[in-house]
């Protein structure tokens, strides 16, 4: 397979959006069985969901949010088309699972004829005071980078939390081929 500016960014968001909805289903099992007659599953179902790794950071709803912001906005912009609008008004893990199941539905009608040869366009946003990225350096620079500290900052908060995630889950699993 060839590398190019869509091969870098699109499946890999898709991949790795697709390993986050199934650590999610981990929480909502982990949090099942912690459940009792006092406090149901919902109750630690959003105390997970509202943890954080440090106080200045945002909550774990925030970073799945944030991660697939970063994910159709980003694609988005490199194939110059509009982005589908999310209101962050999830408060649940299914509501987060739907939330990513809607990024990655966005994500397949971006074709790599969209994004391929782009890497010389502009792209701007409303907090970088009037300059810009190409759309090369926005995708290896800011798009890629902010999209992985937001997952990674959403398994750490899990893994703080207790829930049996390693490796395997961060990576979604590895295209390995027979020799």
């Amino acid at each position: 397979m060839e590398t190019n500016l869509y091969t870098v960014t699109v499946p890999v968001m898709q991949k790795t959006l697709t390993a986050l909805d199934k650590m999610l289903d981990k929480v909502a099992a982990h949090t099942e069985t912690l459940a009792n007659e006092r406090r149901p599953a919902s109750y630690y179902e959003n105390a997970i969901l509202q943890s954080r790794l440090v106080f200045d950071q945002f909550p774990l709803v925030q970073q799945v949010q944030v991660a697939c912001d970063n994910a159709k906005n980003g694609a988005a912009r490199l194939a110059e088309v509009e982005a589908p609008k999310m209101e962050d008004n999830e408060t649940t893990i299914a509501e987060l699972k739907s939330r990513i199941a809607k990024t990655l539905e966005f994500l397949k009608t971006i074709k790599q004829a969209d994004i391929d040869g782009k890497e010389d366009i502009r792209v701007t946003l409303p907090y970088w005071g009037g300059k810009y990225l190409t759309g090369f350096e926005y995708a290896t620079e800011y798009l890629m980078p902010n999209f992985f500290f937001h997952y990674t900052t959403a398994y750490s908060i899990l893994r703080s939390n207790g829930i049996q995630i390693g490796k395997s889950d961060y990576s979604g699993g590895l295209p390995l081929k027979d020799l």
